[in-house]
Order: structure tokens, then C-alpha cells, then sequence
């Protein structure tokens, strides 16, 4: 009741009329009155001078409306929150896996801003165990995750599928290490170049490994793919990358794709969010549709 009080005192002192301010509420003028009277008795302080025709607000009640109108608009922001169809506000934090944060971030950051400039946009970069769980608590709006295909999402969580990466076995052309056609056997005798552990590309790279009898010999532990296929192509070791992030590589001539026949490594990359989003929903989407650009291969039809 205090909040309609509120509304009331404010809308009579911006038409300086309680005539007008019973038009703009939709209320009677008699209903006008005894909200303001409600509220004088609350805060115990008179806010209209009645002894003036029409009644004048006085210096109290101005001082009142000061910081009631701030507080109403942000009641009114409040409001809007959870409504799915309203203009996103407040703060948008995404979480990103590495490899998508180099593709994409920079268009989706542009494009958030072009489509809601009044929208401030977190973003955070790390695994996708952790993207996952962060998403579950709601300390991150929205994310990608990059998980073993075919996979699908977890129930407390919604989500859009993106499209599938084909992970391949890279070496450097002009200093190669093994033969073009090579096996996990082979390939666990030289020395890597791979993400810091958490990555499910090397989480996966070991799995094989280990079930043929062998160890991964690590030679640098790195962040950053562009800096790896440097690296890579000057030749300290192999390593781990998706076609499509290989082919934008600044080393893409200098690097040759390995053929190994006794393993294969695809990833699906989804956008997943909270399953109410209010009116972050359309920020999520726009967010979406610069990850699918980012990866042209998106698929449709995917989603929970």
C-alpha cells in the first residue's frame, strides 16, 4: 500500500493536480485523496497545503518526491525482470569456454551492445565443468559448454545446440614428428602442447593413452590456442585443435593434420542458460545466434 501511496503523491506533484493525477492512475479523485491522506498519516507529516486552492504541496512532501521518484523507477525496473518480452537490464554475465571466447566473443560483444546499449556485459572464461555449475547457481546467466559428442544437457538447465567440432591431431609441416598416418601409441612416445588441465581435450587425449598402455608427455602447458599452433608449428611438440578454429589460424600453413587411426575427438558446443530468464531471454538469444555465426557448421533442432 505504502508503494501506491508513493505512486500517488509523485503523479500529483508531476501534474500539479489531483484532477490529473486521478486521469493518469486510472482513479477516482475521491480515491486519489484518501491515498494521500493514508500516507500523511503513515509518515505523520502533512503533504498538501489545503488551506490553497487548489492544495499546494508542501516543502516536506517535495523533499519526498525527491527520492520517491528514483525509487519508483527502479521498482518498475524490478518489475520488468521477469518478464520474457521486456528490454534486457541490469548485467548479462556470460561464461565461455576458451576456444569460443577466441572466436566469437568479440562479435557477441558487439552485437549485445548495438541490440541493448544500456546492457552491461560480464564475461568469464573457463572450463565447461565449472561453466555448467555456475549456470546451475545462477551466478552466471548464460554459457557455452564444449562437451564429448553425441551428449545432450542436464535437466536443471536449458539450452540451444550450437554444432559439433571435429578436433584434430596437429604437427608442425616443416618439422614433422610422426608420420601423417599414426596411432595413440605412436603418438604417446612425443612431446605435447595442450591446455592446462580441465581441458576435455587433453582430459580425452589421456583417456586414450592410458587405455593403450602409455602416458602423455607434456611439453608445454599453455593457454591460448593461437599461441599452442605456434608453438606447434615450430616444432616442440603436437597438438589439439578443431578444424574450423585451424583453418582462421595464422599457422595454418605451417601445421599439417595428423591421421590416427585408433582415435577421433568431436565436441558439441551448446549455449545453455537458466531455465527463467525474464528479460535476459532476448539478450541470451542475440547471444546465441553470434556463437552459431562463429561456428558456420551450427546445426538446428537441438535443443531442450
Amino acid at each position: 500500500m505504502l508503494f501506491e501511496d508513493l505512486k500517488t503523491l509523485v503523479a500529483v506533484l508531476d501534474h500539479n493536480s489531483l484532477t490529473r493525477a486521478a486521469d493518469v492512475l486510472s482513479l477516482t479523485q475521491s480515491a486519489i485523496s484518501r491515498r494521500i491522506q493514508h500516507l500523511e498519516a503513515v509518515l505523520g507529516a502533512e503533504l498538501l497545503d489545503r488551506n490553497s486552492k487548489p492544495p499546494q504541496a508542501t516543502a516536506l512532501a517535495r523533499r519526498i518526491y525527491e527520492q520517491a521518484v528514483p525509487l519508483m523507477r527502479s521498482v518498475n525496473q524490478l518489475l520488468e525482470i521477469p518478464r520474457e518480452e521486456a528490454v534486457p537490464s541490469g548485467t548479462f554475465r556470460l561464461g565461455l569456454s576458451q576456444v569460443v571466447a577466441e572466436i566469437v566473443l568479440f562479435d557477441a560483444v558487439m552485437r549485445l551492445k548495438a541490440a541493448f546499449p544500456a546492457l552491461e556485459v560480464q564475461s568469464h572464461t573457463e572450463w565447461s565443468t565449472g561453466l555448467l555449475q555456475q549456470v546451475s547457481l545462477g551466478k552466471l546467466d548464460a554459457a557455452t559448454l564444449l562437451l564429448p559428442s553425441p551428449s545432450t544437457l542436464p535437466a536443471n538447465v536449458a539450452g540451444r545446440f550450437i554444432t559439433t567440432l571435429e578436433v584434430l591431431v596437429v604437427q608442425s609441416k616443416r618439422r614433422p614428428v610422426v608420420e601423417r598416418r599414426s596411432t595413440i601409441k605412436a603418438l604417446a612416445e612425443q612431446d605435447w602442447i595442450l591446455n592446462p588441465l580441465g581441458c576435455g581435450y587433453r582430459a580425452a587425449l589421456e583417456r586414450a593413452m592410458q587405455a593403450a598402455g602409455r602416458e602423455l608427455r607434456l611439453s608445454v602447458d599453455t593457454h591460448g590456442t593461437e599461441m599452442q599452433l605456434k608453438l606447434i608449428a615450430a616444432g616442440l611438440g603436437l597438438g589439439l585443435v578443431p578444424r574450423s578454429v585451424l583453418r582462421r589460424s595464422d599457422s595454418y600453413a605451417e601445421l599439417s593434420v595428423v591421421d590416427v587411426k585408433d582415435f577421433s575427438l568431436s565436441l558439441d558446443i551448446w549455449l545453455i542458460h537458466a531455465v527463467q530468464l525474464g528479460n535476459l531471454k532476448s539478450a541470451a538469444s542475440v547471444f546465441g545466434d553470434a556463437v552459431a555465426e562463429g561456428f558456420p557448421s551450427a546445426a538446428a533442432g537441438r535443443s531442450r
